[in-house]
């Protein structure tokens, strides 16, 4: 199975990634019913171990390149993230690290912040350029208003982040369309009808 197929199938099977911002919480993401994790803190001294920790209980593992401290913005970054964390994808809002992790056969996750109507024209035309495997939209609610001008111009899968708090809002955005949510929020990493 490819790595995509597998993060398909993981968000298919619950479709909350669990957003790690602070070490303490990695026992509540290790025992949570998300099966992928998303790195959104640490540094180049604790991010390998973390991993493997994660990895050691069957969580695909995703890591936000820019908010690993140490971690460079390159492709050297990223070249260490495969073959040393060894971790299924990366999530930027870099085209510089998409592109250099599709080299490297990582799973890409591309950020669109879509504050407003021109940052969303010019993403669309930075994402086609970086081709990314999916589409992160930012703020997550943004969804509901976005996803027929992303359809427009792509069909990769599109994932919500930031700003989603509770329940009804997973299922706004996965009703408009998105195939799970990010989110950092502890409580939903468990949610039992979605």
């Amino acid at each position: 199975m490819t790595q995509i197929a597998g993060f398909m199938q993981a968000v298919k099977a619950y479709p909350v990634i669990a957003s790690l911002r602070r070490e303490e919480l990695l026992p509540a993401a290790i025992s949570c019913k998300a099966q992928v994790v998303l790195i959104s803190s640490g540094d180049i001294f604790n991010i390998v171990e973390i991993i493997q920790e994660l990895k050691k209980h069957k969580k695909l593992v995703l890591v936000h390149v820019d908010l690993i401290s140490g971690l460079g913005r390159d492709h050297t970054a990223v070249k260490f993230l495969k073959e040393k964390a060894r971790v299924t994808g990366i999530v930027t809002p870099s085209s510089q690290l998409i592109i250099a992790a599709r080299k490297e056969g990582l799973l890409t996750v591309q950020r669109l912040f879509a504050h407003d109507s021109p940052s969303i024209t010019t993403g669309i035309s930075v994402l086609k350029q970086s081709k990314p495997h999916f589409i992160e939209i930012l703020p997550g609610l943004a969804v509901l208003r976005v996803m027929g001008q992303l359809r427009e111009h792509f069909r990769e899968p599109i994932i919500a982040a930031g700003l989603i708090k509770d329940i009804h809002d997973v299922k706004l955005v996965l009703n408009a369309g998105a195939i799970a949510i990010d989110t950092s929020e502890e409580k939903l990493w468990n949610v039992d009808s979605i």
